[in-house]
């Protein structure tokens, strides 16, 4: 079940390999405009959006300026929370600790949150040589995992697969390895969905070591943040006893804070939703709440190297939303394998390069080419990285390595090319050659195929015949007539010219010179001073025995060569209290409702009646609550059984119930969430998680209008459950199905404000039937 892309050829083979395929490209075109098109309604909708484009930008190059600083302090807030911080070099390194992590606990099975960066480790692969079976949990990891395929997108990783093929994978293979799939299953996305369901379900119950990565790490607080959409992700880092989470050094980011930009970015740009369903935020360990042993593994893995790099460094900005994937017209034509790399289109390009060096990996090295440079990508990424400008700087890495290399068609092209531009008259005589012998070998108007490697160009195009008459001969006729001879006096060679080796004399001079250097491999000695940098900048240290001392001391390395300025964090976008929204509780409602949650607004006096309603309506005969749900909102019926929860109850029997009653810490009416974070009303987290229904109750004062408003209310150190309507996922050609791993149904009760003064008419209202049948 273990696929890598080690094998991959580079990318001009590997992409006239998929662009053979004519499903592939029907399936890519067709996902990456629904998701282009729900990301710029989104994104429009905000008006603010370039503002926090810029003030993202901001903060990650202000976190990569201090990283070594910043990564110490999280760190010691980790460990402060009871947590326990790895530091890894290497993917090795990282797959060492992890496999040994997993060992010390004795599980033979691990369930996985999905990750890059445990893709980019090979970690199934190392668990797998140690006996140890990971389970991938998010659907599309689970589709690809099973179908022993390899990922070909960022954020829907089975975008290359349609639904048919989807389930044939799940009809062969989801009995090899669990519950299998019903025989009659259909390819209706909702049927998949639910064998998926079905098939994790008792993985999920029964898991004692739980695998994740993250989208931050915050430094402040030690707190980690994962944004998913299924509930897979919640099930992972709430239910196992142990969590292990592997996460780049990149993702650090200074404070709580921060994220009232992140969050208002990240789900736009990457499926085109103001929030994603499912949110989780925690600090090390909640006693008698989650996990009871975390482990955090900060991952270099080449990341110092790029942080050195004073122009590829940005990339590091990347917060993988993969919203340039889908606008780039090269990657919705050949798809994300053709990359070779676990991270694919624009962004791919630039990253995985700097990764695995363009020096030594083959694929690699050909990356930064696959890109026609048009600034889509620039234009949609939430962070703006300048991917154009970094793919031009890749390519030049690229062509001086193979310079090193030794002499090349590609050298002796350009060297030829510069001696020829250096010099006015060997361009002039050039162009007069050129063009009449273009003119008699191609006497159709066109170059249509050209001798050897040349042949590269005319393959797939046809190139104009170079005029008989050049531009300077057609100037010289018309305008120039100062010289009995009617030609043009030479222009004098620039300076920068002249200290590359060519002059502008009549003859070849130092032309030769150059066009020699420029064959000749450079030297270690030469090598060595242009990896030092400028002078007087000291080498990167060598790096010592111990893991953390190495990544710290690689890190203070590269900030050390390649210093970087301090960047003012200009927060222009609107914060607490700097909306307009009059009406916070109808927005509120009207968002819930998007996210097809029913809602029902009721009086103080009547939140009890409308849970029992609820409840009612939905078959509900078994219900969990807080121990502390204020007696006022406690349902009540002849054969309901009402359960509260002193934290006894394990995992197995909280499955049992079939609906569960919270309450919650703050609600966002711009986004239609509501966020818990185990205070007052809302018990621990596996409580909104196990059962098919979930009941929240909002009071009308816990609503707040934006995102800045709801961060200003939370404790940065609380563990929270941000969630917009029931679990969902879109990994079946994009087609929404709603209650994949956690609740299948949610129930808003608002209580209190003025109900009457302006329901949405779009909102069907709701009164509770005070004459519940069974009372």
């Amino acid at each position: 079940m273990i696929s890598d892309f080690r094998d991959s050829p580079p990318f001009p083979r590997a992409s006239a390999r998929t662009l053979a395929d004519g499903q592939l490209r029907v399936n890519l075109r067709r996902a990456t405009k629904t998701i282009r098109e729900k990301r710029d309604r989104l994104a429009a909708e905000t008006q603010d959006f370039e503002q926090l484009r810029a003030a993202a930008a901001a903060i990650k190059d202000d976190a990569l300026r201090r990283l070594d600083a910043l990564l110490e302090e999280l760190e010691a807030n980790v460990t402060a929370a009871g947590g326990h911080v790895h530091f890894a070099r290497d993917a090795a390194e990282a797959n060492r600790i992890v496999v040994g992590l997993v060992r010390e606990t004795g599980a033979r099975k691990v369930v996985k949150v999905k990750s890059m960066t445990t893709v980019e480790i090979r970690l199934n692969e190392a668990l797998a040589a140690a006996g140890v079976e990971a389970t991938e949990t998010d659907l599309a990891e689970l589709i690809v995992q099973l179908g022993e395929d390899l990922p070909s997108h960022i954020v829907v990783p089975a975008i290359h697969r349609n639904r048919s093929e989807i389930r044939s994978i799940f009809l062969e293979h989801m009995g090899e390895h669990g519950l299998a799939a019903p025989s009659g299953l259909s390819n209706e996305p909702a049927a998949l969905a639910s064998a998926a369901r079905a098939h994790l379900r008792e993985r999920f119950l029964h898991a004692r070591v739980a695998i994740s990565g993250a989208n931050f790490a915050i430094a402040e607080s030690g707190a980690l943040v994962v944004v998913e959409s299924e509930g897979n992700g919640r099930m992972c880092l709430t239910l196992p006893e142990t969590l292990i989470s592997v996460v780049g050094i990149e993702k650090v980011i200074p404070r709580f804070s921060d994220l009232e930009v992140f969050f208002q970015l990240l789900a736009r740009s990457a499926t085109g939703e103001r929030m994603s369903p499912y949110t989780s935020i925690w600090s090390g360990v909640t006693p008698g709440d989650g996990p009871s042993q975390f482990h955090l593994v900060l991952l270099d893995n080449g990341r110092s190297a790029a942080l050195a790099d004073r122009v590829g460094r940005q990339a590091l900005r990347c917060i993988r939303c993969a919203a340039c994937l889908n606008v780039c017209p090269v990657y919705e034509r050949v798809g994300g394998h053709a990359y070779g790399s676990v991270y694919p289109g624009p962004i791919g390009a630039v990253i995985a390069p700097q990764l695995t060096g363009v020096a030594t990996d083959e694929v690699a090295a050909a990356l930064p080419f696959a890109s026609t440079l048009c600034g889509a990508c620039f234009d949609v990424c939430p962070v703006r990285i300048d991917i154009p400008r970094l793919l031009v700087h890749l390519r030049a890495r690229s062509v001086e390595h193979k310079r090193e290399k030794g002499p090349s068609l590609e050298g002796l092209s350009m060297a030829a090319a510069g001696v020829v531009l250096s010099s006015p008259r060997r361009l002039a005589w050039t162009e007069r050659v050129g063009g009449r012998l273009a003119a008699a070998l191609f006497p159709g108007g066109k170059v249509r195929c050209l001798p050897g490697p040349l042949g590269r160009w005319t393959t797939a195009r046809d190139a104009p015949v170079p005029a008989r008459e050049s531009f300077r001969e057609w100037w010289r006729t018309e305008h120039v007539r100062s010289r009995p001879d009617g030609d043009v006096a030479e222009e004098a060679t620039t300076p920068a010219v002249q200290a590359g080796g060519v002059s502008g004399g009549r003859g070849a001079g130092l032309g030769l010179g150059h066009l020699v250097a420029a064959l000749l491999p450079v030297s270690p000695k030469a090598r060595g001073a242009r990896r030092r940098g400028p002078r007087g900048v000291p080498p990167l240290p060598d790096v010592p025995s111990s893991g953390r001392a190495a990544v710290l001391e690689a890190v203070n390395g590269a900030l050390c060569a390649a210093p970087m300025e301090h960047v003012p964090i200009t927060r222009t976008y609107r914060g607490v209290g700097e909306t307009n929204l009059a009406t916070p509780l109808e927005l509120f409602v009207q968002r819930v409702a998007e996210y097809r949650a029913e809602v029902s607004w009721v009086a103080p006096d009547a939140v009890a009646a409308a849970v029992t309603e609820v409840l009612a309506r939905h078959g509900s005969r078994k219900v969990v609550v807080p121990r502390d749900l204020p007696e006022g909102w406690m349902p009540s019926g002849h054969e309901l059984v009402v359960q509260p929860d002193t934290g006894s109850l394990s995992t197995l029997e909280l499955d049992q119930f079939d609906s569960a009653v919270t309450g919650c810490a703050v609600a966002i009416a711009d986004t239609g969430t509501i966020v818990l974070d185990g205070g007052p009303t809302q018990g621990r987290r596996a409580l909104s998680l196990v059962t098919d229904h979930l009941v929240v109750v909002v009071l009308a004062g816990q609503v707040v209008a934006g995102l800045p408003d709801a961060i200003a209310r939370l404790s940065p150190r609380a563990a929270q459950t941000w969630i917009s309507g029931p679990s969902a996922t879109v990994d079946i050609e994009l087609s929404r199905v709603e209650g994949v791993h956690g609740p299948r149904r949610l129930n808003m009760i608002l209580v209190g404000g003025d109900r009457d003064s302006g329901w949405p008419s779009s909102v069907e209202r709701r009164t509770p039937d005070l004459d519940v049948p069974g009372e």
